[in-house]
């Protein structure tokens, strides 16, 4: 943990002790505590001044808290316990429409449909269409 949130978290502590202590002393006793504007509005000063690096109108969250939220949480034998006490049977059908609706656009997604081999193309003309042609065309 940082010195920062070391430090907010004992803060929080202290601010949290203070008021149970004005409790118990208010008890001891016997009259209530009461305090005048000007002593109202300094101790209000003072706690905002405590307070400075907080947003307005914001309270400062706990350490502990603040820990506890950022640490990694493994959920490993909650999905394994729900994944095995689970036991339904799919149709093959629905599965491979699932699959198929799933699969990208790209070329490497896409299934390599089997492919007639293509004949070797034979030309329609013969030898002796070329050679008129050639006598027509170039005049030899």
């Amino acid at each position: 943990m940082s010195a920062a949130l070391l430090r907010r978290g004992l803060e929080l502590l202290a601010a949290s002790e203070a008021p149970r202590a004005a409790r118990g002393q208010a008890k001891a006793s016997g009259a209530p505590v009461t305090r005048t504007r000007r002593a109202r509005a300094k101790a209000k000063a003072s706690q905002g001044l405590k307070l400075r690096n907080s947003a307005k109108g914001k309270v400062p969250k706990s350490a502990l808290a603040e820990y506890q939220k950022r640490q990694c949480q493994d959920h490993l034998k909650a999905n394994l316990k729900f994944m095995t006490s689970v036991r339904s049977t799919v149709p093959e059908s629905v599965t491979q429409q699932i699959l198929q609706q799933n699969q990208g656009r790209k070329a490497c997604d896409r299934v390599v449909a089997k492919t007639k081999k293509k004949k070797a193309e034979g030309t329609v003309f013969t030898e002796e269409d070329f050679q008129k042609f050639q006598r027509e065309y170039f005049g030899s």
